[in-house]
């Protein structure tokens, strides 16, 4: 069935571009019933069995590509009609799509509508998978920077913030006392880190093959960046001290089997505290700090506290 330039407008465009409505081709849908006379129009994603009012019927029994008439399946409806079809993509994700109606009986045309909907339906599906796949990945690698104890800030040829990850937002918050700004330059109340900045937009809006350069962004706050070339100037890395919590103690002790006491030790070490700094901050005594360390030592094997502070910076407890 060849589609006509109305058919093009009314269906296919909004088959394709519906991924982006809310809810989901809610204008496909409608333009869809209002073609076929359709009383109900449906298009499910899911790998799971169909839910009301549409057959009870799990997608798999559903041959990919053909459309099916109630009176082919068992689980249909004993009134009315409906016509029923599936497409799959590679990953195993199944679009369905569905009429139904509660009197009248479909056409041979409308089966046929279905079916030249069908590679339409087969590109829409696809570009909606790899869409949340995409924006899955993305989620995770900002959590992932997150916990590694990095942020990045995004700076157009004039060094005006045009994005910005939370981490970083509300590190420089906590650092410096003002948070990135879009459409603004980033203030960090160093002059020469407010100088260098500028400068760095413009090379590398200019040479974006230029190698990356590091720069302190705040002396005061020991704040210092990479500046790596990226559209449409630079992207800023920064790295913020690792995070303390229940979450990171509890990783300790799993990894090393450290007690509890002996991974708030052996945390407050790896931040930087000195024995004594460490054992003020966890309520030991010096003398019992020290034994500790002993023993922190010994079921780390490391032997000393430098190769403590970079056994729990470098793996994966910092992230906790």
């Amino acid at each position: 069935m060849a589609f006509s330039r109305v058919d093009e407008t009314d269906l296919l465009l909004p088959l394709h571009e519906g991924a982006r409505e809310e809810p989901r081709w809610a204008t496909f849908l409608a333009r869809l019933r209002r073609r076929t006379r359709a009383d109900a129009a449906h298009l499910i994603i899911t790998p799971d069995p169909l839910p009301a009012p549409l057959p009870a019927i799990a997608p798999d029994r559903l041959r990919p590509n053909r459309v099916y008439a109630a009176a082919e399946l068992d689980e249909a409806p004993a009134h009315g009609d409906l016509r029923i079809m599936r497409v799959t993509e590679t990953g195993g994700t199944n679009a369905i799509l569905a009429v139904s109606t509660t009197e009248r009986a479909f056409a041979a045309a409308d089966s046929a509508l279905l079916s030249a909907l069908a590679p339409h339906l087969a590109v829409a599906l696809a570009a909606l998978v790899a869409s949340e796949r995409l924006r899955a990945r993305l989620a995770t690698a900002e959590e992932a920077l997150a916990r590694s104890g990095t942020g990045w800030i995004g700076f157009d040829r004039d060094a005006r913030v045009i994005d910005c990850d939370p981490g970083a937002a509300s590190a420089l918050r906590a650092l410096t006392g003002s948070a990135p700004a879009i459409g603004q330059r980033l203030r960090t109340g160093d002059a020469e880190g407010e100088r260098l900045l500028p400068l760095a937009a413009a090379d590398f809006a200019d040479d974006q093959n230029a190698p990356p350069r590091a720069i302190r962004l705040s002396a005061g706050a020991a704040l210092d960046a990479l500046l790596i070339p990226s559209a449409p100037a630079m992207t800023a890395l920064l790295r913020f001290p690792p995070r303390s919590g229940p979450a990171r103690l509890a990783a300790i002790e799993a990894l090393h089997g450290l007690t509890r006491g002996e991974a708030r030790l052996a945390a407050a070490i790896a931040d930087g505290a000195s024995i004594a700094e460490a054992a003020a901050a966890t309520g030991l005594t010096i003398e019992t700090a020290r034994n500790y360390s002993k023993r922190i030592y010994a079921k780390t094997g490391v032997r000393g506290q430098g190769e403590l502070v970079r056994l729990l910076c470098t793996g994966v407890a910092a992230l906790a």
